[in-house]
């Protein structure tokens, strides 16, 4: 047969042999509704201009693929969450499931361990046993019982797990200001100073629920305590220096002392009373001019041991005062009267002084012995250090500067030199340098004690 074209007309064979192609159809089974335009099919499957073969070759490769995926998504689940690492526990190599955690490691692995105990915040034992069940550490680090039960291994670590740590009682903290103490360092010796300025301590303060016991917690700002040293000077190298020092000027006698140490080319020190300086003011300042040194004996030569806080206060305040007006020297060293001063006098200073001065050599002048018999009492115990005490008013004091030259001399032969109070104690190391210059002042920010420690 021919078409109006003169072209052959298809065959009823070949007509349905398209039809059996499905061209213009899609199979009821493959979901789709039947069309007679292939464009209305879905992509990928009537686009693919193979009809129903299309379909099915999707299929075939479609079906391997979610296959795949799925083995490859198992896959990772398994790397994440079942995968096999290795962690040393207590010393000893160990497989373990990633994410183990150190409870089920020490169940598995057998390890026994003692609990602590359950404690007041003082550390007294409230319930024997109570406290945590094991201790950790996770490559050398402690860590917390929280942490540490709760931790999961990831691979790699170095666990350590041996017994269990206490457990404090739960408490309620305070934080507190505390006030510095005053302390001695020593007994006995010939100087006493202040080696430490104190400060205060900010800190929590803990109080238990359950014993209602109280405890320190965390400091703040860590302070410290005041803290007075006694010694003797110990000169460097045993130096063979000593310290002629007259109590009680100025007087009438200055002059004729000041004579004697210039000729002989030596220096001393001068405990004056802030009264005598007051009255004698330019006998002080011939003291300092002559290159010796003064410093404090009171104001008016109380047993400041029995005296009241405000007096202590006020006769040191007083005589530092009138020394540095009458010869523009500042001093905050002094020598208490009768050599009477404890721990409970120097609470009363405020800070105003810092070094105290005694003797370990006295030559009892002040019973009018002789000039000889003065001499003899300066010069026979005399050692590398030692403090002369001699007299510059308070009675007559005529045998005193007769013994002097005797004196200087004396121990000049046996190759001592004199030095002031100030060089002799520059002259041991372990005096802060500050202390030395007889000058020092209470620093900014130090706190004086209200109270002994």
């Amino acid at each position: 047969m021919f078409d109006t074209n003169g072209g052959r007309a298809p065959s009823k064979r070949v007509a349905s042999s398209k039809r059996k192609q499905g061209i213009g159809f899609v199979r009821k089974g493959a979901g789709f509704i039947p069309t007679g335009d292939a464009n209305a099919m879905p992509e990928g499957i009537a686009r693919s201009g193979r009809g129903g073969r299309g379909g099915r070759f999707v299929a075939r490769t479609l079906i391997p693929l979610f296959v795949l995926a799925a083995l490859v998504g198992g896959g990772c689940v398994w790397w994440v969450r079942l995968r096999p690492v290795q962690v040393t526990v207590n010393g000893t190599l160990q497989s373990v499931t990633v994410g183990t955690t150190v409870d089920q490691i020490k169940s598995d692995e057998g390890i026994q361990t003692a609990p602590g105990n359950y404690v007041s915040v003082s550390g007294d034992v409230l319930a024997e046993g109570g406290g945590y069940p094991y201790s950790v550490s996770i490559d050398d680090k402690d860590v917390g019982y929280d942490e540490a039960s709760a931790y999961k291994v990831s691979g790699g670590e170095r666990i350590a797990v041996s017994d269990g740590g206490d457990r404090t009682e739960p408490y309620t903290a305070e934080t507190v200001t505390e006030q510095p103490k005053l302390l001695m360092d020593g007994n006995v010796g010939a100087i006493n100073y202040i080696s430490q300025w104190g400060s205060a301590t900010v800190k929590d303060v803990l109080t238990g629920q359950e014993s209602g016991e109280q405890a320190d917690g965390t400091v703040h700002e860590q302070g410290q305590d005041c803290v007075i040293t006694v010694k003797d000077v110990q000169p460097r190298d045993n130096q063979k220096i000593v310290a002629l020092t007259f109590d009680d000027g100025p007087s009438q006698y200055t002059a004729s002392y000041l004579q004697v140490l210039q000729d002989k080319g030596v220096k001393a020190t001068f405990f004056c009373l802030g009264k005598s300086v007051d009255a004698n003011p330019d006998a002080a300042k011939a003291i300092v001019d002559a290159g010796c040194q003064i410093c404090s004996h009171s104001y008016d030569h109380p047993d400041l041991r029995a005296a009241e806080p405000q007096t202590v206060l006020d006769q040191l305040s007083s005589s530092f005062s009138s020394i540095e007006s009458a010869t523009g020297a500042r001093t905050t060293a002094f020598r208490p009267p009768y050599g009477s001063f404890t721990q409970r006098t120097w609470l009363s200073t405020r800070g105003v002084a810092t070094v105290a001065v005694r003797w370990d050599i006295d030559t009892e002048d002040w019973k009018q012995p002789g000039a000889d018999q003065i001499a003899s009492a300066a010069c026979e115990s005399v050692h590398p250090g030692s403090i002369i005490l001699m007299h510059d008013g308070g009675g007559p004091r005529d045998q005193d500067v007769e013994a002097l030259p005797r004196i200087i001399d004396t121990l000049q032969s046996r190759g001592y030199a004199f030095v002031t109070i100030g060089e002799l104690l520059a002259s041991d190391d372990s005096i802060p340098s500050s202390i030395a210059s007889c000058d020092a002042t209470m620093p900014e920010g130090a706190i004086w004690p209200d109270e002994i420690g």
